[in-house]
């Protein structure tokens, strides 16, 4: 899909009964997404990439989000081997049913996980013992949880290589340098 292929999607998506037309975007196979992804996600002449859309129906499934994303993309915290040039982040678009609500209601940072890692930071300027500038950190938190949640260690060179896969390569090489400042 394009940019404006998701966002037509995602109005249709919200208002069911609205009169908007569907982009013509296809759905792919796993196999046929992840050749594609394979062979760079180079976006086509119609600025069209990989994105992978994951609906989320109830409370339930939001809960293993995370656990459903890896079941497509499971070396989604790994430095991605299929970058080239041109090549764009696997864009990932949960989908929430109306109601289904995250974090129980509450702000991201009301989190008890979110609270110690930004008391950490609010104290020492560092998130997991990682020197962190401030308008990075949310990306680091969020990264930290994820690497933790799967049961991964959490080292500088794996918070760069999470976060390399859905950022662009020179901004991924720019955190992965600041990281490893630490």
């Amino acid at each position: 899909m394009s940019a404006a292929d998701i966002e037509l999607e995602l109005k249709r998506w919200r208002d069911p009964d609205a009169d908007v037309a569907p982009s013509g975007a296809e759905a792919l196979s796993i196999e046929e997404a992840l050749e594609f992804r394979d062979a760079g996600n180079v976006p086509d002449d119609r600025d069209r990439s990989l994105r992978l859309v994951l609906h989320v129906n109830d409370s339930a499934e939001l809960s293993y989000l995370q656990q459903k994303r890896l079941l497509f993309e499971p070396d989604f915290h790994d430095a991605p081997t299929w970058r080239r040039e041109g090549s764009k982040p696997v864009n990932v678009v949960p989908l929430r049913r109306e109601g289904v609500e995250g974090h129980g209601g509450s702000a991201w940072w009301e989190d008890p996980s979110v609270a110690d890692l930004e008391e950490e930071w609010s104290r020492s300027g560092t998130v997991a013992g990682m020197r962190v500038p401030a308008d990075l950190r949310s990306f680091v938190y969020k990264t930290v949880l994820s690497l933790r949640a799967a049961g991964r260690e959490v080292t500088p060179g794996s918070v760069a290589d999470s976060i390399s896969r859905w950022m662009p390569p020179k901004e991924a090489e720019q955190i992965r340098q600041w990281l490893k400042q630490t």
